[in-house]
């Protein structure tokens, strides 16, 4: 799948899910998030930025892709992973965004880390512009890792 395109992944990975009814299932439990391995908990974070401006630009797809070709190597279903972030409710993804962060900061390296802020700062301005909730995720994500 990584080898698709960013578009391909975009238009398709809707298709067959019924978002009202993903929607009704509102939070992801914690216990399914520690049990994300470090590329799915990376690819949340990175489509929980690029999702903050309403939208995910193609550019923001080709970063988040990037990530996942250049980082961890651990399985994740990408389809099934942007599902459920697409059905998450707007109010409850800066939580999912933090008890990602915290579940990340205990299975990754600071190195990792460092790398993973990076592409979150490329996530956030591939469309060249910073909007007022991208700005307040990063900085979730920030304090979250306590960073500087």
């Amino acid at each position: 799948m990584l080898g698709k395109k960013p578009e391909f992944i975009l238009e398709a990975f809707c298709k067959g899910f019924n978002l009202p009814k993903l929607r009704k299932k509102l939070l992801m439990p914690t216990q399914f998030i520690k049990k994300m391995n470090k590329t799915e908990a990376g690819f949340h974070l990175l489509m929980i930025l690029s999702l903050a401006d309403g939208s995910i630009q193609r550019a923001e797809s080709s970063v988040i892709l990037d990530f996942l070709e250049k980082n961890f190597h651990e399985p994740i279903e990408i389809i099934k992973e942007q599902a459920f972030l697409r059905a998450l409710p707007e109010g409850e993804r800066k939580n999912h965004l933090h008890e990602t962060a915290e579940h990340l900061y205990k299975i990754t390296t600071e190195e990792e880390r460092h790398k993973l802020i990076a592409f979150a700062m490329k996530v956030v301005m591939a469309d060249k512009k910073m909007g007022q909730q991208e700005n307040s995720f990063i900085n979730a994500l920030f304090d979250a890792w306590d960073l500087a």
